[in-house]
């Protein structure tokens, strides 16, 4: 915002425009993977991630600065990564390097080990057949449609419902669901996505679970960020103090994270899931009861609160959800996740 003289709402583009390009790329995942070699897909990846780096630490205006974004959302989705921890450690990788450095070196930084990575992943993963199938161009395109025009409308929403970009953009998320849903149902055709995993009830409901999660954490994310703002403007905090303000919850969040997954196995998702719950309501809340009165120490206890419980159902509720597809009961069943991961590996290779 400093940099660029650039309010708030400008500046949110950064991720706004990031993370759309992640979730087209996610959807091409299972074509790519079969239309292409891996390594070809990592070098390509990885290639167009190092050329974003490149340019976000040369650019000096906003627009210059979106533009590699959106590369770099390409190379997350290619490589199908579920980015839970990064969006938390980010605020405090970036106030590291601009208390000690400068905020180019968020980038300079960043570019080698991605191309250190790169390399290792094209030498040593092992390789598939690819066979290139039919691209269903016109299915893909309304998934890319719909996602833009919510995009448009939901970062709009302070201009209010009458603005053209807000109802405008609703409008034609809407259509484009609606055509698209109509298309996929279409028997003897290759379709972008199969839609009929979603006739299955169990699999919505850890689908939703999964979905709502992850939007309450980047919510939370990037309204702690904003205060990360007021923290050194307002209560002149330096930079890297307020960029610590969510280090020890998603650092919680990382550690628990293969831990319940090894309660999910032997204890079932219900006692995990309540208990998450009950912890991550009670973070949300106590942020909405101290709003006004909001410290440092304040926002990173009500974050470890919400993290330990966003840890104990984000990537359960994934590997829940994906048992349903195979019909097995909900609780009680132990090897859920290691099971779980195996419906995940089929699902992306067809």
């Amino acid at each position: 915002m400093k940099v660029f003289n650039q309010s708030l709402n400008n500046v949110q583009w950064i991720t706004a425009a990031y993370l759309p390009a992640v979730t087209l790329t996610i959807v091409l995942a299972a074509y790519l993977q079969r239309s292409f070699k891996f390594k070809s897909l990592i070098i390509a990846a990885g290639t167009a991630s190092v050329i974003g780096g490149v340019i976000c630490m040369l650019s000096n205006t906003l627009p210059v600065m979106l533009l590699p974004r959106v590369k770099q959302g390409s190379f997350v989705g290619t490589a199908g990564m579920i980015v839970a921890l990064a969006p938390s450690l980010g605020p405090t990788y970036g106030g590291i390097c601009l208390a000690a450095l400068n905020w180019r070196f968020n980038f300079i930084f960043t570019l080698p080990i991605t191309i250190v990575f790169c390399i290792i992943a094209a030498r040593f993963m092992s390789d598939n057949k690819a066979h290139r199938d039919h691209f269903n161009f016109s299915e893909y395109l309304l998934i890319v449609l719909a996602l833009v025009a919510l995009t448009l409308a939901v970062n709009n929403l302070s201009s209010g419902f009458a603005s053209p970009l807000v109802w405008g953009g609703l409008l034609v998320t809407v259509i484009s669901f609606v055509i698209f849903f109509k298309l996929a149902k279409q028997e003897g055709k290759a379709h972008i996505i199969n839609i009929s995993v979603l006739k299955n009830t169990g699999f919505n409901q850890g689908l939703l679970i999964y979905t709502f999660l992850q939007f309450i954490q980047i919510n939370l994310t990037f309204v702690i960020a904003r205060y990360h703002n007021l923290a050194q403007l307002d209560l002149k905090t330096s930079a890297l103090t307020s960029g610590m303000l969510l280090l020890l919850g998603s650092l919680l969040s990382a550690f628990f994270g293969p831990v319940m997954g090894r309660l999910l196995d032997s204890q079932g998702f219900k006692k995990l899931f309540l208990i998450g719950n009950f912890l991550a309501m009670a973070g949300i809340l106590l942020y909405i009861i101290f709003a006004q009165k909001l410290s440092i120490a304040l926002i990173v206890i009500f974050h470890v609160m919400f993290m330990t419980g966003f840890s104990m159902m984000y990537n359960n509720s994934m590997t829940i959800g994906l048992q349903q597809l195979d019909h097995q009961p909900l609780f009680g069943l132990r090897g859920r996740r290691r099971q779980g991961l195996r419906l995940l590996q089929d699902l992306r290779e067809n």
